[in-house]
């Protein structure tokens, strides 16, 4: 059950499955938000991504990104701690806390998942993790993308959406890829590359 988990995965694999237990009994594969804290940060709680344009914090790589000009953008963690109360409390002053950085991967990847109705299986995983990476609606855009595409399934990832992107294809400074392989690669990671591992944990 614990083969190839790391040490940092062990140990916080219980508070996650406890808060999707408690704020999304339903989600249909768990396995799918552990490989995602793996993508996001290793594991690691004070995990940090620095660039001119984002500061990452945390497990779930919660940002607030910035304009040219050095004005604040967004700021994820606000924006989750006022949409949902189980994250009150919640700010930059405890940015990395474990149990907030669990439940609000979960809360967030619930809103995605329940958006998503044009899609089933593992296609809705999918879009759903697109969505945690680059937004819900960079994955609309796709959708409409593929759908004026011959031969592209809107209701499809693999051979659908990931065809689709009206995102950078220039490779961003700091990131080393444009923004559509980001998340192409962020996808693949989470649902072919790492979840293996967490589908035997949960026993999927």
């Amino acid at each position: 059950m614990a083969a190839g988990l790391s040490a940092g995965a062990l140990a916080l694999l219980p508070l996650l499955n406890a808060a999707a237990t408690q704020h999304w009994p339903d989600m249909p594969s768990r396995s799918v938000l552990a490989a995602q804290v793996e993508q996001e940060s290793g594991w690691r709680e004070w995990a940090v991504l620095k660039t001119s344009r984002e500061y990452g914090a945390g497990l779930g790589q919660f940002t607030k990104a910035y304009r040219a000009d050095g004005s604040v953008r967004f700021d994820a963690i606000q924006e989750m701690a006022a949409r949902h109360p189980e994250l009150r409390g919640w700010g930059w002053v405890n940015a990395f806390d474990p149990h907030c950085q669990l439940t609000a991967m979960v809360l967030k990847n619930r809103d995605n998942y329940r958006l998503i109705r044009w899609a089933e299986g593992e296609d809705r995983l999918a879009m759903m993790d697109a969505a945690y990476n680059s937004g819900f609606g960079s994955v609309l855009q796709r959708r409409r993308l593929c759908a004026n595409m011959a031969g592209c399934d809107p209701a499809r990832w693999f051979g659908g959406l990931d065809k689709a992107s009206g995102q950078s294809r220039r490779k961003q400074a700091g990131y080393g890829q444009s923004f559509a392989d980001i998340t192409n690669t962020h996808v693949r990671n989470v649902m072919v590359v790492r979840r293996p591992k967490y589908r035997a944990y949960f026993g999927e």
